[in-house]
């Protein structure tokens, strides 16, 4: 098992990416942190999942450094330690084009950017510095080539690809911090976004499919793990050739 006697926190993984992320973290060997901003019974469902001799359920805002600060130090005192950091939780809403309200930018930068920039500043203090400390990114294709319908959002994940690389300059050598950008993933958030969106992305990636998240945590997986052991500062792109039609 490649995360064996390891343990990592998953942000945002009641449902989707991050769910898929901590059942596969899990079955790699890991103790696992199951994070929710406040819907704690989803949360417990999927340590209980998992189990709980195995995984803990945390609520907290961690767009706020109270709330990062609170996530980890729960972590620290469940299992002692933390080896992998998966910034995975963010928010995408509907009205967010150049119109949009200035509350929908704040609430997106809040949450995709600053989330990440909290935690990263926590779990950097505690993880150990052997070099075998680890944090993921889920950045977004958009951040890479932008989206007409989704201004704040493609803002804020460019903005996360940005700092992915800034950390792992900052962080070496003792801790990695690389990043995935997924296309198109088939999940609450994108259903929530509408079928239509779902039905563009597919016509127009290479793979003409989108992502089931499973997929992605694969990607998260290998740069969490010793297989990406000289993997640093990356953008690893998971779209299906989208960005590159």
């Amino acid at each position: 098992m490649r995360l064996s006697g390891r343990v990592a926190v998953v942000t945002g993984s009641s449902r989707g990416i991050g769910r898929a992320t901590v059942e596969l973290l899990a079955a790699e060997g890991a103790r696992v942190v199951v994070h929710c901003r406040d819907r704690i019974d989803r949360a417990l469902e999927v340590a209980t999942a998992v189990g709980m001799d195995r995984a803990v359920a945390v609520a907290a805002d961690i767009s706020r450094e109270q709330g990062a600060e609170r996530l980890v130090a729960a972590t620290m005192s469940a299992f002692g330690r933390l080896d992998l950091l998966v910034n995975n939780a963010g928010v995408l809403l509907r009205e967010s084009h150049w119109t949009a309200p200035a509350e929908n930018w704040e609430k997106t930068l809040r949450t995709n950017v600053e989330g990440p920039w909290w935690m990263s500043k926590h779990a950097a203090r505690v993880m150990p510095r052997d070099g075998g400390g680890a944090i993921v990114n889920v950045a977004s294709i958009y951040g890479v080539v932008g989206s007409p319908a989704a201004l704040s959002y493609s803002a804020s994940k460019g903005g996360l690809i940005a700092m992915t690389t800034a950390l792992a300059r900052e962080l070496a050598p003792d801790i990695r911090v690389n990043a995935v950008a997924p296309g198109n993933v088939l999940t609450d958030m994108t259903e929530e976004a509408g079928a239509g969106t779902t039905a563009m992305f597919d016509e127009q990636a290479l793979l003409r499919r989108s992502a089931r998240p499973d997929e992605i945590a694969r990607a998260i997986l290998f740069l969490g793990s010793a297989d990406a052991s000289y993997i640093t500062g990356q953008t690893l792109v998971v779209d299906g050739g989208y960005g590159i039609r």
